[in-house]
Formats: C-alpha cells, sequence, structure tokens
C-alpha cells in the first residue's frame, strides 16, 4: 500500500519486483531481444529513481497539520468608581403660576445651599427647566380632588467627581422635608456611580488575562507532554463592568476575558 510518508520505500519495491519478473522474462526470450529489453528496463529504472527522489522532496515540504491548544485567561480588578450621577428630583404645586414661579426659585435656592453644605459647588450641577402640568385641562383628572391647579417638577442634575460628597448628600436628603421639599425616590431618580478611565488599565488587564491564558496553556501542555510556543492567534473579550454588590455602587468591578491559540512544540 502506498505510503505518503515514506514514497520511497513503495517505488524501490516496485522496482526489485520489477526485476525479478525481468529476470524470469529474460530466460525465455532470445539474446537480441534480451539486449533491448535491458537498455529500455533500464532507462525506466532510472525513470524511477529519479521519480521517487522528486516525489519525496515534494511530500517533505508539505506542511503539516500544526498542534494548538485554545486556552482562556481571566483578568479581574476591583475600582472605585469616579463619577457620580444625581437627578434630584422634587415637586411643586400652587394655585396660581406666579406662586409657583415664586416657590420653584425659592426651593431650587434652598437646594442649592444644601449641596454647597456638602461641599459640592455650582460646576458639580445644573439646574434643569421646571416641568409644569396644568390639572385644569387635563381630562383625566377629577376636578373635586384638585388640590393644586398647576404643578411643577424641578430637576437638579447633579453630576460630579466628588463622589463620596455626592452619596453623603444623596444619603442625607430626608433633611430638606424640613424645608417644604420632598426629594423624589423613583426610578427616574436614584443615584448612579460610574467608572470612566477603563482605558487607563485596558493594557494592564489585557496584559493579566494572557499571562493567565498562557498558564492554562501551560498546565495542558505539562499534562499532554508538549511545550508551548508562540502564540498563532489572540482575541479580546469585552469588558464589563459591574457594581461589586448590589448596595455598594460606588465599588466597581471589572472583568476582562482573553481567548488565546497557542502553538504546541
Amino acid at each position: 500500500m502506498f505510503n505518503r510518508h515514506n514514497p520511497e520505500n513503495f517505488i524501490f519495491r516496485f522496482h526489485a519486483d520489477f526485476w525479478i519478473q525481468f529476470i524470469i522474462f529474460l530466460e525465455k526470450h532470445s539474446e537480441e531481444k534480451k539486449e533491448e529489453l535491458k537498455a529500455f528496463i533500464l532507462a525506466v529504472s532510472v525513470s524511477l529513481v529519479v521519480s521517487a527522489a522528486i516525489v519525496s522532496a515534494g511530500l517533505s515540504k508539505i506542511a503539516r497539520p500544526d498542534r494548538t491548544v485554545t486556552v482562556r485567561g481571566l483578568a479581574e480588578k476591583e475600582v472605585d468608581a469616579d463619577l457620580a450621577l444625581w437627578p434630584l428630583t422634587f415637586t411643586l404645586g400652587a394655585n396660581s403660576l406666579p406662586q409657583l414661579q415664586k416657590d420653584i426659585l425659592a426651593k431650587t435656592q434652598t437646594v442649592k445651599e444644601y449641596l454647597s453644605s456638602h461641599g459640592l459647588s455650582e460646576e458639580d450641577y445644573t439646574v434643569q427647566s421646571p416641568s409644569i402640568t396644568d390639572n385644569t385641562i387635563n381630562p383625566y383628572m377629577d376636578r373635586d380632588k384638585i388640590l393644586y391647579t398647576y404643578l411643577a417638577q424641578t430637576v437638579v442634575l447633579v453630576r460630579s467627581s466628588k463622589v463620596a460628597e455626592v452619596k453623603k448628600a444623596q444619603d442625607d436628603s430626608l433633611d430638606l422635608m424640613s424645608s417644604g421639599i420632598a426629594v423624589s425616590k423613583d426610578y427616574n431618580s436614584k443615584i448612579s456611580f460610574e467608572f470612566t478611565r477603563l482605558n487607563n488599565i485596558k493594557p494592564q488587564m489585557i496584559a493579566e488575562a494572557t499571562k493567565n491564558a498562557r498558564t492554562a496553556a501551560e498546565q495542558f501542555a505539562h499534562d499532554s507532554g508538549s511545550k508551548v510556543g508562540k502564540i498563532k492567534t489572540a482575541t479580546q473579550g469585552f469588558f464589563s463592568i459591574e457594581n461589586a454588590a448590589e448596595d455598594l455602587q460606588e465599588k466597581k468591578t471589572i472583568r476582562v476575558v482573553t481567548t488565546v491559540e497557542y502553538l504546541l512544540k
């Protein structure tokens, strides 16, 4: 049977068998025919030897499939949030627009002073335009139950890198009730914390994830009696940023997974 890994062996075995049959043939034919056949067979033999050398050289250049191992490496880091977002929201009511305007200005000033007492300046927040609702034109409102003709929802959007100060101000927001301000606690008014310096730690985390992937590859290679070679392919996964704990939003856990394919020796 032909063996592509040892073509010379096949061709030379064929050559030997051929010569045996040739000798048997010579014993049965005349001297003149023998000489002609000898010359012909010699030429064929030389061709077979040359062919074997060419085939062997060609097959030896065919690359064998690389032996590889694909592993994943995880890098994880806990960081402090560096940006706080708090839509400080409150609602006021009045039966006339001039009175409502006066109340909005007064209560907004109270909120500003409150934030200032917690170490926040005007650069740390923005007072947004109030949203006014006229209850008299609301077809779904029961006029007999209307307490205020006009309602105003005011939002002071706090956006600051002073994370601790914003957290403290939000925790103490019940103190504003003594000034007639009820701070909303609904979903749209929740405080949130973010980490914005991901690019600063990306290289370090990718290097760590790749290092951990190589450690896994070396363990696999050790178990299989191989050695880890160079990287053949590598894919960086997505970075994920999550709260370190459900009620610990000001702490973030960052994760990244890299997928690396190594050559095995």
